[in-house]
């Protein structure tokens, strides 16, 4: 074979290595493989799993269809009487036993306590008393929250709120988060909240359960406005404002 045909050869396989040895488009040399890689020969320990999740979020395809949020599934209540209802989540339970007032036709006084999926009690609901009032005196009212429960109406046509206040007693800060008349969500000096509704079938009270005296339920305005930022907070007040009146 010819000296040039030789050097020929080897020009042309030392060209060939060089061409197989490149890194793809974009890829820098010595650089990690693909996310996919990792992931497939990753070791499949929960630690690495986890970190993983935390680390490397899926990113959402900007060009498809938005996805709508899922709402929680949920269950409705009904008092024995068929008068008031309210809808709560399906992990929680309710129980019913007899409610505050007297007893006897045409009163049938029942409550319903709320219960969460560990077993606390939260939220207490009665129907059907009689008998029962309220004691009032003065005090500072700061309203945090409130809305209008849309399907209530007390015996007088009136729609009453949703409330989460805090009013101040001598010197003490007390917390409630229940449904009332709106003249008892004033702000300002005035009298202590009332939380009872003259209903068709009688009087009704819905509470949050909170920490009775002398523990106040927060230990400041600051904790109570950082639960106001939680999934519970806002699971109740969705319970509170399904309350309906048939």
């Amino acid at each position: 074979m010819s000296t040039a045909v030789i050097l020929y050869l080897l020009t042309a396989s030392v060209a060939l290595s060089a061409c197989g040895s490149q890194p793809g488009p974009g890829a820098a040399t010595g650089s990690a493989p693909p996310a996919s890689t990792l992931q497939a020969s990753a070791d499949p320990s929960p630690a690495v799993s986890a970190t993983a999740a935390v680390s490397t979020p899926a990113v959402p395809d900007a060009t498809g269809p938005a996805e709508e949020p899922v709402a929680p599934a949920r269950k409705v209540f009904t008092f024995p009487d068929g008068h008031i209802s309210f809808s709560y989540p399906e992990d929680w339970s309710v129980r019913i036993q007899r409610g505050p007032g007297r007893d006897g036709p045409p009163w049938q006084p029942a409550e319903a306590i709320v219960s969460d999926s560990t077993g606390d009690d939260l939220l207490r609901v009665s129907s059907g008393a009689d008998g029962i009032g309220c004691t009032v005196g003065p005090a500072h009212r700061t309203v945090l929250d409130r809305s209008a429960v849309p399907a209530m109406r007390d015996a007088e046509g009136t729609v009453p709120e949703f409330g989460f206040v805090v009013e101040s007693v001598g010197g003490q800060d007390w917390y409630s988060m229940t449904v009332r008349q709106p003249r008892y969500l004033e702000e300002g000096e005035t009298s202590s909240g009332c939380d009872i509704l003259t209903m068709g079938n009688g009087a009704s009270i819905t509470s949050v359960i909170f920490n009775t005296p002398p523990q106040p339920a927060f230990a400041g305005r600051e904790a109570a406005l950082a639960w106001m930022a939680t999934e519970q907070y806002a699971q109740l007040k969705a319970l509170m404002l399904s309350l309906a009146y048939a």
